[in-house]
C-alpha cells in the first residue's frame, strides 16, 4: 500500500488547488524556511482526522483555512484528500484506491468522506487502526515526535509499540465492552430496584388476597342469613294483605249504597242545573251583543278622532315634502362629486394588488419546492431511521448467533486443549529427540568436515553415512501433527473461528451501513434546518404581501360598496323625490276619504243607540227566572248533605287501606327484586320455606354479627387475586431477567479478560521483537553499542512505560536523558527502523529528523534508509544536501507570490510547475 496522492485546497498557505503525486522509494520535499514545507505534513494529519489545532501548529481550527494576504481575499472553507493505493487490500474496501477527503468551512461545518462517500471520523479511524497509518501514528516522524520518543516519560513511549503490535482494535473493543458493562450494572440495579419494589407489593397483595378470601366467606353467610330474613318478612307481609283485601271489600259494598241515594237528588238538581244553564247561555249571548253595540259607538267615536288627526298630519306632510325634496336635490350633488374620488382610488388599488400578486405567486412557488424538499427528506429521515431498526435486528441476531459461535470455539479450544495435555508428555519426548539428534548431526558434520581438512576422505564419509535423515524426518513430522490441532481450528475455512470472521466481517457491514444511515440522517437534519429557515422567511414575506393584498382588497371591497352604496343613493334620491311629489298628490285623495267616513260614521250611531235600550229589558227578564230555579236546587242540596259526609268517611277509609295495601305490595316487591338484583333468586324458588319468630331474632344477630366482622377487615380489594397473579408474574420475569443480565456481565467480563489477554501477549510479542531489532539497528547506526528496551512494570504489561537505555560505542549503558543530541537522535531513529521491521507502515513522512545529526552519522542514517525505501516509501523533508542526495524525486516549495505556498516538482531531468495558471 502506497501513498499515491495529497491534494491540497484552501489549507494554511496553499490558497490554490495543489495536487502532490508520490512515487515509490524515496520523494524530497525542499524549500526556504517559511515557504511552507511543514503545512503538507501538517494537511496529511490533518485530513487523516487530528482535531487538536495546536498539534497542526494553529490556535483555532479555522486558523487551518487559508486567511487570505495583501493581494488575495480570505476563503471559506479548507479541502484536503489523501489517496493510497489498495490493490492488495489491506484497508477493508473493496477499491483498488481508497481516497479519504476532509473539508471544513470557516461557520464551523465540517466533513469527511471516503471514496465520495461521507462518514464518520471514527470511520476514518477505523479504517486505517492498526495499519501504521494516521494522524498520530509513527508514520509521521518529526522533531516533536523525537521528542515524545525521548520523553523523560516513560508511558509517553508506549504509543509506538501499541500501534506495533496492533492492539489499538482491542483497547477500542475493551472500551466499549466496559461501557457496556457500565450500561449492564445500570440495567442490573434497575432489575433489582424493580424486583425489591415488586416484591413488596406482591407481599401487600398476598396478604390482600387472604383478606379477600375471609371477605368471600363471610359475605356468603351473609347472603343466606339475607335470604331467610327476606323470607320471613315475605310471609309476614302476606297475612297483612289478605287481612286489608276482605276489610277494603266491606267498605266498597257500603259506599255504592250510598251512592245510590245520592246520584237520585244529584238527577233532579241535574235537570235544574239545565234550565239554568240555558238562561245562562242567553244571557251571555244578550251581554255579547250589548257588548259588540258598545265597543261598536267606541269605534266610530275612536276613528271620528283618528281621522280628524289624521288630516291634521297630512296637511303638516304636505307642508314638509317641498323641503326634502330640495335637501336631496342637494345631496345627489355631493355624492356625484365622492363618487368620482371614490373610482380614482380604486384605479390605485388595482395597480397595487397586480404587482403583489406577481411577488406573491414568485414566493408560492419557492415555498412548494422548499415544502416538497422537507418533506422528502423527512420521509428519507423515517426511511433511513426504519432501516436502521431493522439493521439492529439483524445486528443482533448475529451477535447472538457470535455468542453461540465464541462458546462453540471456546469448547472446541478446550477440547483441543485437553487432548493436547494428555499427549503432551509423549510431544515433549519427541522433541528432545528431534533436538538430540540434530546435535548428533551436527557434531558428525563437524568432525566429518574436520577429517575433510586433513584429508580423510573415507573416515568423513563414513561418519556422514551414520546420519539417519528419515529417521529425523519421520520424528519431525509427527511433531507436525501435533501442532495442527489449533491450527485447524484457526485456519480451516469451514471451522469454528471462519465462521466468527465471517460474523465479525457481517457485524462490521452492517454497524457500517447503520453509520452511513445515521451520517446521512445528520446531513438531511442539517439541510432540513436550514431549508425551514429559509422556509419561515418565504413564509413570513408571503404573509406580508397577504397582509397588505388583504388590505388593499379590503379598501377596493370598501370603495366597491362604497361606490355601489353611492349609486344606490342617488338612485334612492331620485326615487325619493318621485315619491315625495306622488306622496303630496296622495295626501290630498286621503284628506277627502277621511272626511267622507267621518260623515258616514255620525249617522249610524244613532242606529246604535236603540237597539241596545232594547237588548237591556230581556236581559232583566231572563235574570228574575234564573232565581226561582237556583232556591228549589238548594233544598234538595240540604237533604242530600249527610250522606255525602258519610260516603265521604267511608271513602277516606277506603283509601287509607288501599295506601297501606300498596306499601305492602311495594315491600314484596322490593324483596323480590332485592332477591333477584342481589342473587338473581326468586320468592317462588323458597315459597316450601317457613322461617318462625325466633329464627327471624337469631338471623338478624347472625347478620349484625357477619357484619361487624366484615367491617373490622377494613377495605377490601375485590381485584387482589388478579393483581397478585400479575405481580407473581412480573416478579417471575423480572428475576429471569436479573439472571440474564448477571450472566451478560459475566459474558463481558470474560470478553473485557479474553481482551487483555491477547492484548498483553500480542504486546509483550511485538515489544521483544522491537528490543530485538532495536539492539541490531542501533548497532549500524552506530557501528558498535547496544541499546536495550525493558518494561517499567512487567506485572502490568498493559499500561507500563517503556524504559530505553543506550550504550554508545566505548561508554557505558546511560538512560537516553544523558545523552548528546546527535545519540539521542540516533536512538530514536533506531527505534523507528526497529519499529518498521515488525510493523511496517506503509509509508512514512520524516520532517527534518536528520537535524540533529553530524555528517559521519547522516551517513549511516542514509545507508539504513536507503535499504528500507527498496520496500518501504518516505517522503522527507530536510535542509541537508548530504541527505537530499539519495532522492529520486523532488518537490520544491515556492512562495512566489507572499503568503501563498506554490510546488514545483523535479524527477530526474524534468520540472514540472504544478501551480494551477
Amino acid at each position: 500500500m502506497l501513498l499515491k496522492s495529497l491534494n491540497i485546497f484552501g489549507f494554511k498557505s496553499f490558497a490554490d488547488k495543489t495536487k502532490i503525486l508520490f512515487e515509490p522509494g524515496i520523494t524530497f520535499i525542499v524549500g526556504p524556511n517559511g515557504c511552507g514545507k511543514s503545512n503538507i505534513i501538517d494537511a496529511f494529519r490533518w485530513g487523516m482526522g487530528e482535531k487538536q489545532a495546536r498539534s497542526i501548529r494553529g490556535e483555532r481550527m479555522e486558523d487551518i483555512i487559508f486567511a487570505g494576504t495583501d493581494n488575495r481575499k480570505p476563503l471559506s472553507v479548507a479541502e484536503v484528500s489523501i489517496s493510497v493505493d489498495n490493490s492488495n487490500r489491506i484497508l477493508d474496501i473493496d477499491s483498488d484506491t481508497v481516497t479519504v477527503t476532509r473539508r471544513v468551512f470557516r461557520d464551523g461545518e465540517s466533513e469527511y468522506q471516503i471514496n465520495r462517500s461521507t462518514v464518520r471520523l471514527k470511520d476514518v479511524d477505523l479504517l486505517f487502526m492498526d495499519t501504521g497509518i494516521g494522524k498520530s501514528s509513527y508514520s509521521v516522524m518529526e522533531q516533536g515526535k523525537i521528542d515524545l520518543i525521548l520523553s523523560s516519560k516513560a508511558e509517553d513511549r508506549r504509543y509506538f509499540f501499541e500501534v506495533a503490535a496492533g492492539i489499538s482494535r482491542f483497547k477500542l473493543q475493551k472500551k466499549e465492552s466496559l461501557k457496556k458493562l457500565e450500561e449492564t450494572d445500570l440495567n442490573l440495579k434497575r432489575v433489582v430496584d424493580i424486583i425489591n419494589e415488586i416484591g413488596r407489593e406482591k407481599d401487600l397483595k398476598e396478604r390482600q388476597v387472604e383478606k379477600l378470601e375471609k371477605y368471600l366467606l363471610l359475605k356468603s353467610r351473609l347472603v343466606d342469613y339475607d335470604i331467610n330474613l327476606n323470607i320471613y318478612k315475605n310471609n309476614e307481609l302476606t297475612k297483612k294483605k289478605s287481612k286489608l283485601l276482605v276489610e277494603i271489600e266491606a267498605l266498597r259494598k257500603k259506599r255504592e249504597e250510598l251512592s245510590a241515594k245520592i246520584s237520585r237528588i244529584s238527577a233532579e238538581n241535574e235537570r235544574d242545573e239545565k234550565l239554568v244553564n240555558d238562561i245562562q247561555l242567553k244571557l251571555f249571548e244578550l251581554d255579547k251583543d250589548l257588548h259588540t253595540y258598545r265597543i261598536k259607538l267606541e269605534d266610530i267615536d275612536h276613528k271620528t278622532e283618528k281621522n280628524r288627526r289624521l288630516i291634521n298630519e297630512q296637511n303638516y306632510v304636505k307642508d314638509n315634502i317641498d323641503k326634502k325634496i330640495d335637501e336631496r336635490t342637494k345631496t345627489i350633488k355631493r355624492l356625484n362629486e365622492e363618487k368620482i374620488a371614490a373610482q380614482q382610488n380604486e384605479e390605485e388599488i388595482n395597480y397595487r394588488l397586480e404587482d403583489y400578486n406577481q411577488k406573491l405567486n414568485n414566493l408560492k412557488s419557492t415555498r412548494k419546492s422548499k415544502i416538497e424538499f422537507l418533506t422528502n427528506s423527512r420521509d428519507k429521515i423515517q426511511q433511513n431511521k426504519h432501516t436502521i431498526s431493522l439493521k439492529n435486528e439483524d445486528l443482533n441476531n448475529i451477535r447472538n448467533s457470535m455468542e453461540q459461535v465464541i462458546k462453540e470455539l471456546l469448547d472446541t479450544i478446550e477440547k483441543r486443549k485437553a487432548e493436547f495435555t494428555a499427549s503432551e508428555g509423549r510431544r515433549q519426548e519427541i522433541r528432545n529427540n528431534i533436538n538430540h539428534r540434530i546435535d548428533s548431526i551436527s557434531l558428525l558434520i563437524k568432525k566429518s568436515l574436520n577429517e575433510l581438512s586433513l584429508g580423510k576422505i573415507d573416515n568423513a564419509v563414513a561418519q556422514l553415512s551414520e546420519i539417519d535423515i528419515d529417521l529425523l524426518q519421520n520424528e519431525i513430522q509427527i511433531f507436525e501433527d501435533y501442532e495442527d490441532g489449533f491450527r485447524s481450528i484457526l485456519f480451516d475455512k469451514s471451522g469454528v473461528y471462519a465462521k466468527k470472521e465471517s460474523l465479525d466481517v457481517r457485524i462490521k457491514e452492517i454497524v457500517s451501513s447503520i453509520d452511513n444511515l445515521r451520517a446521512e440522517i445528520d446531513e438531511l437534519e442539517d439541510l432540513i434546518r436550514i431549508e425551514q429557515k429559509d422556509l419561515d422567511s418565504v413564509n413570513s414575506d408571503i404573509s406580508n404581501i397577504e397582509k397588505n393584498i388583504s388590505r388593499d382588497q379590503n379598501d377596493k371591497i370598501w370603495i366597491e360598496k362604497h361606490l355601489q352604496s353611492l349609486n344606490t343613493q342617488i338612485v334612492e334620491l331620485d326615487n325619493q323625490i318621485k315619491d315625495y311629489k306622488d306622496e303630496k298628490l296622495r295626501s290630498f285623495g286621503i284628506i277627502k276619504n277621511f272626511e267622507n267616513e267621518i260623515r258616514e260614521w255620525e249617522a249610524l250611531l244613532l242606529d246604535y243607540d236603540d237597539k241596545s235600550r232594547s237588548l237591556q229589558k230581556e236581559v232583566l227578564k231572563l235574570t228574575e227566572q234564573r232565581g226561582e230555579i237556583g232556591k228549589r236546587m238548594l233544598q234538595r242540596s240540604d237533604l242530600s248533605k249527610r250522606d255525602i259526609e258519610n260516603q265521604k268517611i267511608i271513602v277516606d277509609k277506603i283509601s287509607d287501606k288501599e295506601k297501606l295495601l300498596l306499601e305492602i305490595n311495594f315491600k314484596i316487591s322490593s324483596i323480590e327484586e332485592h332477591l333477584w338484583l342481589e342473587y338473581e333468586k326468586k320468592l317462588l324458588d323458597y315459597k316450601d320455606i317457613t322461617v318462625d319468630s325466633i329464627e327471624y331474632s337469631n338471623l338478624q344477630n347472625n347478620i349484625t354479627e357477619t357484619k361487624r366482622k366484615i367491617q373490622d377487615l377494613g377495605l377490601i380489594n375485590n381485584l387482589a387475586i388478579k393483581e397478585f397473579e400479575d405481580l407473581k408474574n412480573r416478579f417471575d420475569y423480572y428475576t429471569k431477567q436479573k439472571e440474564d443480565i448477571e450472566k451478560a456481565k459475566d459474558d463481558i467480563l470474560d470478553i473485557i479478560k479474553d481482551l487483555d489477554t491477547s492484548s498483553a501477549e500480542r504486546f509483550l510479542e511485538t515489544f521483544n521483537e522491537i528490543k530485538k531489532n532495536m539492539s541490531t539497528v542501533f548497532n549500524q547506526l552506530f557501528e558498535g553499542g547496544d541499546a536495550i528496551l525493558e518494561l517499567a512494570d512487567e506485572n502490568n504489561i498493559l499500561s507500563c512505560g517503556i524504559e530505553i537505555k543506550a550504550r554508545p560505542p566505548g561508554k557505558s549503558f546511560k538512560n537516553i536523558d544523558l545523552l548528546s543530541g546527535g545519540e539521542r537522535a540516533l536512538t530514536a531513529i533506531a527505534l523507528l527502523f526497529a519499529t518498521n521491521m515488525v510493523k511496517p507502515s506503509p509509508f512514512y513522512f520524516l520532517d527534518e529528523i536528520d537535524a540533529p545529526l553530524d555528517e559521519e552519522n547522516i551517513g549511516r542514517f542514509l545507508k539504513l534508509l536507503q535499504k528500507f525505501s527498496k520496500t518501504t516509501q518516505f517522503i522527507i523533508i530536510s535542509h541537508s544536501k548530504k541527505t537530499m542526495e539519495i532522492g529520486q524525486s523532488f518537490y520544491g516549495i515556492t512562495m512566489k507570490e507572499p503568503g501563498v505556498s506554490g510546488i514545483v516538482s523535479m524527477k530526474m531531468d524534468k520540472v514540472i510547475n504544478n501551480n494551477p495558471s
